[in-house]
């Protein structure tokens, strides 16, 4: 059984990686850091993580579904 752990660190570099592409694509003209925050907000509530209680989360491979 494979286990896959996702951390709040995580969570904060797919919000900068979204946010990197968002740059890219002159989506924003600066650095829309409030963005990234809420990105990242959005994802962690998806996981329940936070960075004082629930930092990281194990996910058991064979309970998920990639759709």
């Amino acid at each position: 059984m494979k286990e896959i752990k996702i951390t709040y660190d995580d969570t904060r570099d797919i919000s900068i990686r979204c946010v990197d592409k968002m740059m890219e694509l002159k989506i924003f003209s600066e650095y829309p850091f409030d963005i990234q925050d809420l990105i990242q907000d959005q994802i962690n509530k998806v996981f329940g993580l936070d960075i004082d209680d629930n930092f990281e989360i194990t996910i058991n491979k064979n309970n998920y579904k990639i759709i």
